[in-house]
C-alpha cells in the first residue's frame, strides 16, 4: 500500500468481524490488536472513509491536524484514537477503541419505539458523563465540534463514551454514495446542523450537548421544537442547566466542569441508570457484536492469529 505523507502509522491488527456501515458511509469493522501498548486485552476499531478523490494538500490539512490533536486525549469517557492513515487511493482509515454497548441514538429510538422516554435520571447521567469528557478535551485545546447521539455510547454498567474525536473536517471530504452497489456514483454532502466554516471552540461542543439532551428528554428533535417549548417539558431544575446552555450568552464559568456538576447535581442517579441501560435491547454484555468480543479473546496470545496481521 502506498502512503502518503498524511499521518501516523496505523498499529497491526488482525480483522475479527465487520460491523457494517456506519452514519457518515463507512465501512466499521472489529480487529484485534497485535502490537505491545495496543490495549492487548480488548478489540479496537477500524473505520474506513472514503474522501473525495484528487484533495490537495492544503484540503487535507485541517483533517490531519484535527485528528492529530486527537491521538493523546486519555479519558475513561472518551474513545481513544489509535492511528490513521491515508494511502494512494484516498482512503481514510481511523483505529480507535471498540466500546460495548449501543450508541445514544439507538437507544433513543428504542425508547420511543415502546412510547415511552428516557427518566431525567438517565439524562442527566448521560450529560455529566459526558461534560465530564469534552472538558477533559477542552483542557487540552481539544474541540470535538461534532457532538450528537450517534457519537455517544453507552455501555452496559452504565458507563458513557464519546467517540470520533477529530473527525468533523471529515465530512466535506468524503465521498458521498447515491447506493452501495454503485459506489463510484457520488451524492451530494447531507447539511449539517452547524455550518462547516463556523469558528469551534469549547462552548459549540457544550451547546450541541445541550441540543442533545433536550432531545433525549422530549423525545422531539431539537430542530422540530422551540428549545422554550421543549424545555417546559422537563424539570425546573434541568430547565434551568439547559437553559443557560441554549438560550444565553456563553460565559467564561461555562465549562464541562460546572456542566457536569449542574447536571449530577439534578438527578440522583445510581443503580437504576444501570438497570436502565440494561434494559435496552443489544446494549447489555449478551449483545451480538459483544458476542464476537468474548469469542475474539482466545486470539490474544496464539500465534497462528498473527499470521493474519493486515500491513499498514
Amino acid at each position: 500500500m502506498s502512503v502518503l505523507p498524511f499521518a501516523s502509522r496505523l498499529p497491526a491488527f488482525a480483522p475479527i468481524h465487520p460491523l457494517g456501515r456506519g452514519p457518515l458511509g463507512e465501512w466499521v469493522s472489529l480487529v484485534w490488536p497485535l502490537e505491545q501498548g495496543q490495549r492487548g486485552e480488548y478489540p479496537l476499531v477500524v473505520k474506513t472513509y472514503l474522501l473525495a478523490a484528487g484533495l490537495g494538500p492544503e484540503a487535507r490539512q485541517p483533517l490531519e491536524e484535527a485528528l492529530t490533536r486527537a491521538v493523546p486525549l486519555r479519558h475513561p469517557g472518551i474513545a481513544r484514537l489509535h492511528g490513521f492513515q491515508v494511502d494512494a487511493r484516498d482512503t481514510l482509515t481511523v483505529v480507535s477503541d471498540y466500546v460495548p454497548g449501543c450508541s445514544l441514538a439507538t437507544a433513543r429510538r428504542r425508547v420511543a419505539g415502546r412510547g415511552a422516554r428516557p427518566s431525567e435520571a438517565f439524562v442527566c447521567h448521560v450529560g455529566a458523563e459526558v461534560a465530564g469528557a469534552l472538558h477533559a478535551a477542552h483542557a487540552t485545546k481539544v474541540v470535538h465540534g461534532d457532538v450528537r447521539a450517534n457519537r455517544i455510547r453507552l455501555g452496559p454498567q452504565g458507563d458513557v463514551t464519546l467517540t470520533d474525536f477529530g473527525l468533523r473536517p471529515a465530512c466535506r471530504l468524503l465521498r458521498r454514495f447515491t447506493a452501495p452497489a454503485r459506489p463510484d456514483e457520488v451524492a451530494p454532502l447531507p447539511v449539517l446542523e452547524e455550518a462547516l466554516d463556523v469558528p469551534l471552540d469549547a462552548h459549540t461542543d457544550l451547546r450541541a450537548l445541550g441540543r442533545v439532551l433536550l432531545e433525549l428528554a422530549t423525545g422531539q428533535a431539537a430542530a422540530s421544537v422551540e428549545v422554550e417549548v421543549g424545555l417546559r417539558e422537563v424539570s425546573p431544575g434541568l430547565r434551568e442547566v439547559l437553559g443557560r446552555l441554549l438560550l444565553e450568552a456563553p460565559r467564561e464559568e461555562d465549562t464541562g466542569a460546572r456542566l457536569q456538576a449542574d447536571l449530577r447535581a439534578c438527578c440522583h442517579t445510581g443503580a437504576e441508570v444501570v438497570r436502565e441501560v440494561a434494559a435496552l435491547p443489544g446494549a447489555g454484555p449478551l449483545s451480538p457484536v459483544d458476542a464476537y468480543v468474548g469469542a475474539a479473546s482466545m486470539m490474544a496470545a496464539p500465534v497462528s492469529v498473527r499470521t493474519h496481521v493486515l500491513k499498514s
